[in-house]
This record gives structure tokens, sequence and C-alpha cells, in this order.
């Protein structure tokens, strides 16, 4: 049988690949993990590191290689915006924030103040995205992504009236 190498060897993707999709994986910190498994997905949780899987058509959220363990969107407490295609889609899970929500605030007044409030509670100190985002990271970015992609589509449905 032939390998990379001349012999029968096994070829390994990078510790940061997901094996289910092949998507690369950002760090996420333990805390993350502790703080969103449901207990029983807690009870697999092994040492060692953990990726968050941004892909949005991978059911793992989480995933260790090292440990050959997955978690997925039913074994966490809260909804993966990314991952999600039906309502509610978290934006921002330090303060409820939806594309919905989003959506609404651009319908009735043209804009969105989502990333404006975001940003005053985080200079206020208080947003904890390290154990209630799933990524364990702001959302900030997400969100300004998120508002731009809104506003653009309400755009082109105006546009197309």
């Amino acid at each position: 049988m032939d390998s990379c190498c001349g012999s029968a060897c096994e070829v390994k993707k990078p510790a940061d690949f997901c094996q289910r999709c092949g998507a690369h994986g950002q760090t996420v910190a333990r805390e993350t993990l502790e703080a969103l498994l449901t207990p029983d997905a807690l009870t697999r949780l092994q040492r060692g590191p953990y990726f968050f899987d941004r892909s949005p058509d991978c059911e793992v959220v989480y995933f260790s290689n090292e440990n050959d363990s997955y978690f997925t969107k039913r074994e966490l407490g809260v909804r993966v915006g990314i991952k999600e295609t039906t309502p509610p889609i978290p934006i921002c899970y330090c303060f409820g924030h939806t594309v919905e929500s989003a959506i609404s605030e651009i319908q009735s007044i043209g804009r969105s103040t989502v990333a404006a409030r975001i940003t005053k509670e985080i200079q206020a100190g208080n947003c904890a995205c390290e154990v209630k985002n799933p990524s364990g990271r702001c959302c900030l970015g997400e969100v300004n992504k998120a508002v731009k992609e809104l506003l653009r589509e309400s755009q082109m449905v105006e546009y197309r009236r």
C-alpha cells in the first residue's frame, strides 16, 4: 500500500482541523466549555486543548482530536448563532441581541444601534463573552458583520420595491 512516506503510514490532519468537516478550529478556553456544555456533556469533557468549529454546516461545536472528543449543538445550553438557520439566531450572548431584533430595529428606524449599545456595555465592564459566547471571544466583530449584512439586505429589498 503506497502512502506519503512510501510505507503504510497514516496521514493525520493538524490538531486544529475538525475531523468531521475539515474546518479549521479556533482555540477555546476550558472555562467556555465548562460554562456552556450541558451537564451530561460535561461528564465527557477531557483534559487537553479544544477548538471551536465555526463551520455553519457542521453539527460539531467543540472538538479535541487529541482526545477524539466532539461536542455538537445539542450538547450546549445555548443556541450557536453561526450554526442556526431558524429564529431566534443569537448574535450577542451577553445582552440578548438576535438577528431578528436587529432586523426589527432596522425596519423601524432604518439602522441598528446594537453594536453601539454593546460597545457601551463592554466599556462599562458588563460583558462576559468568554463564558457566554460559544466561541469564547468578543461578539462585537461578528455583530458588526451581521448588522452590515442585514443593512445591505434591507437596502436590496428597498431597491427592488
